[in-house]
């Protein structure tokens, strides 16, 4: 069945994202008239469970779902990939020359065809470790590859070119021609029970999600020049965020109420997948991350840096048309992330989609756009 590689049993997550409420237990009988006794108490009914990564209640949820993180490239000459638009959560890293890559994460759904596959990073260990089954990428470095057998989750199973599923197709030249069928990787491939949480902590299924609120400040801690005043961490609507990785590489996101989602643009270029639906989330998650010498060159001779993603840092949440600033922690690369708002409260996102956007301190810029009849 290919390269694959098992690493020996997988951490149980110790938060569950699924309890379910006990069922109410009352005594059952009649009054001495033959009546129902009044004790009778109808058992509570089950709430629909919800999808561990996105909150999203449906009967057909399950935490023991096999869970797909693929990485797939995003070099300009590739675009529009395919499957974006049906993951789950979406990882965007900066890799060498100034670009970005994406690991890519699925389980309610899987597309029919993803990719470009392009070769793993230091970073996706973090983001494999607390949810992944199946972990595929193209290969890596020898720096990486020995990294991520000393690191990754446990009970993972590690896959390259070679596995069920994996193809090479005419949409582009090699090496950026290497595709995945998802479905026929899991179904040819080991099973797997092993039940997730999700990536972030997310609070039970019957509570609330908390609305995030915006503010004023930007995740390193400075004023936004064109932020509207205000008391930090009251509610403050967004209109979008432009992001800068390096000079070659500024997405966008951009609230649209209509769709109530925000749209990703490179750029000012409009993102679309190659079903041609747009690439849009439910919430953006914007982490400040430190970054490092990866030990090694890329074949054009360009430093590699290393997302450090364990830890713990600043950064801010956008949903439902409004921007929070946060904290965060991961202690290690097996954990799950925690986001906690200014006050050091939980914060839930909202149920859909995500996008996490690792964007570096150092280089890295995030910038507010906010609409034109709000108050400065």
């Amino acid at each position: 069945m290919g390269d694959v590689m098992r690493l020996s049993g997988k951490s149980i997550a110790v938060v569950c994202a699924l309890t379910l409420l006990t069922a109410g237990c009352a005594k059952s009988g009649k009054d001495g008239d033959g009546s129902p006794s009044a004790s009778t108490v109808a058992p509570t009914p089950k709430p629909t469970p919800t999808w561990p990564l996105t909150g999203v209640v449906s009967k057909h949820a399950a935490s023991t779902k096999p869970v797909l993180v693929v990485k797939v490239e995003n070099d300009p000459s590739v675009r529009p990939q395919s499957g974006l638009e049906v993951a789950d959560m979406v990882f965007e890293e900066l890799v060498e020359g100034g670009i970005t890559r994406f690991a890519t994460v699925f389980q309610s759904r899987f597309p029919k065809e993803l990719g470009p596959v392009r070769s793993v990073r230091h970073v996706d260990v973090s983001i494999a470790s607390p949810v992944a089954d199946f972990f595929v990428f193209s290969g890596g470095a020898r720096p990486t590859i020995s990294y991520i057998r000393g690191h990754v989750g446990k009970g993972i199973y590690i896959m390259t070119e070679g596995a069920p599923g994996m193809h090479r197709t005419n949409y582009h030249y090699a090496p950026h021609n290497l595709f995945l069928f998802p479905t026929t990787l899991i179904a040819n491939s080991h099973k797997t029970t092993t039940p997730t949480s999700g990536f972030f902590v997310r609070s039970a299924p019957d509570s609330p999600s908390k609305t995030p609120s915006a503010t004023t400040s930007m995740p390193d801690g400075t004023a936004s020049p064109s932020a509207p005043s205000g008391p930090r961490g009251l509610p403050k609507v967004v209109s979008g965020v432009k992001l800068r990785f390096s000079g070659s590489e500024q997405p966008q996101w951009t609230w649209s109420g209509k769709a109530g989602c925000w749209v990703r643009s490179e750029f000012t270029t409009p993102s679309f997948a190659k079903s041609g639906l747009r690439i849009s989330a439910k919430n953006v998650v914007i982490i400040r991350t430190q970054t490092a010498d990866a030990g090694y060159r890329d074949p054009a001779g360009n430093f590699v840096p290393r997302t450090i993603l364990t830890g713990s840092g600043k950064g801010v949440v956008l949903s439902q048309g409004k921007q929070m600033p946060i904290t965060w922690t991961k202690a290690e690369v097996q954990s799950q992330m925690t986001l906690k708002d200014l006050q050091g409260k939980p914060v839930t996102l909202s149920a859909g989609n995500v996008w996490v956007e690792l964007v570096p301190l150092d280089g890295g810029l995030v910038n507010f756009t906010y609409p034109k009849t709000q108050k400065k």
